[in-house]
């Protein structure tokens, strides 16, 4: 089994390395409603020809970061990044072409007989990546009117459903990446990786795919995934049933955090969507428990540990607010008004954080909402 895509366990340096947070004046979004933390975010961590660089870890790039930009240049109005972001991410994560190459999950610098060179370091692709980067290119395609963008979308599903979906018992799967998922223990599978609005979104652009398939199995493993709430980076899949993942302890953190994400982020008109904030909303006595968010909790009832960074308090922040949580969504907003400057989080800023950020205190401010299908609906 390839060892465990550990893409957000470092988050140790931030923007430095002489970046500029001053936007050169042909990059200015071409709507005219502003979003400050957007901009500072680009102009940090996205290069001018579009490579998302995380400095947490050798500056490398990852798909997950390009397919994230996707999606807040598409919330931005913001073009021009997004054709840059797109246009890096086909021709050096896919070989120029996402229809026939699913994106490698790993770019930086490696090193060779002759001298270091910044190439692909891993090209197995990050499935959680590829659904959020066709994602993003449906709705860029409905939005401005760009039908090859859709086409493009379309053409990474049919990839992603050749190579990365397995059916175990009655359930249709999502692996996280083609190899390195699947031994004769089971398949070892990430739950943050299936936004069910996504899912949703999907079933209805391929209506004979398997999309709806993958979501209803997701919600229904998803309470003997969660007890308490508390869902973890990972688990494997046994013929008995889930078990705990034991490269990872079982923990909760870093990519776990994300289920509460999409959970507030899910509309109440949608039935999954609703089953999943009920299945995570039990996390509630914890977090009031302990009077913090934590960086570390265990779905077996282990003690949470760590405080968890400011990105995390950002990506709670729809879910209490969908949970009617209101007083645990002011303290989350009063710590991230502690730990901002400019419209950055930290010091130094950090990768990870700002995401998380972008996706919680956007949908917070009512710069972007899902529809009962999964379509991106904006002001």
């Amino acid at each position: 089994m390839r060892p465990v895509l550990s893409r957000r366990r470092l988050l140790a340096a931030g923007v430095g390395l002489g970046l500029s947070l001053k936007l050169p004046a042909d990059d200015t979004p071409s709507d005219p409603q502003r979003w400050p933390a957007w901009e500072q975010f680009a102009a940090g961590f996205i290069r001018d020809d579009g490579r998302v660089v995380d400095w947490t870890d050798n500056a490398r790039s990852t798909s997950e970061g390009q397919s994230y930009a996707l999606f807040f240049a598409l919330v931005a109005n913001d073009r021009t990044r997004f054709e840059r972001i797109l246009g890096w991410t086909r021709d050096n994560l896919a070989a120029g072409s996402l229809g026939e190459h699913l994106p490698a999950w790993h770019w930086g610098k490696t090193e060779t007989d002759v001298a270091p060179r910044w190439d692909v370091i891993d090209p197995n692709s990050a499935s959680d990546a590829d659904l959020w980067i066709a994602y993003a290119l449906l709705q860029a395609g409905r939005r401005w009117a760009r039908p090859e963008l859709a086409a493009e979308a379309q053409a990474l599903l049919a990839l992603v459903e050749a190579r990365e979906l397995r059916r175990a018992s009655a359930h249709t799967l999502l692996l996280p990446g083609p190899q390195g998922f699947e031994s004769e223990a089971g398949l070892r599978l990430n739950p943050s990786y299936l936004p069910p609005f996504l899912l949703k979104n999907l079933a209805v652009e391929r209506p004979n795919g398997p999309w709806q398939a993958v979501l209803d199995s997701h919600v229904r493993m998803l309470p003997s995934l969660a007890p308490g709430g508390r869902t973890p980076d990972w688990y494997l899949l046994t013929p008995r049933g889930p078990r705990l993942d034991t490269p990872s302890d079982g923990r909760g953190s870093y990519d776990a955090i994300r289920n509460y994400l999409w959970a507030g982020l899910g509309p109440a008109s949608m039935p999954e969507a609703r089953a999943q904030l009920a299945a995570l909303k039990p996390f509630l006595a914890l977090l009031r428990g302990i009077g913090r968010t934590p960086e570390v909790w265990y779905p077996d009832g282990r003690a949470p540990t760590g405080i968890g960074p400011p990105g995390f308090d950002a990506a709670l922040l729809p879910f209490l607010k969908a949970c009617g949580a209101d007083d645990l969504a002011s303290a989350a907003r009063a710590r991230l008004d502690r730990a901002r400057l400019g419209d950055l989080l930290g010091s130094p800023a950090r990768y990870y954080d700002q995401v998380l950020a972008l996706f919680g205190e956007a949908h917070d401010q009512n710069r972007y909402r899902f529809g009962p299908d999964g379509r991106l609906e904006l002001p």
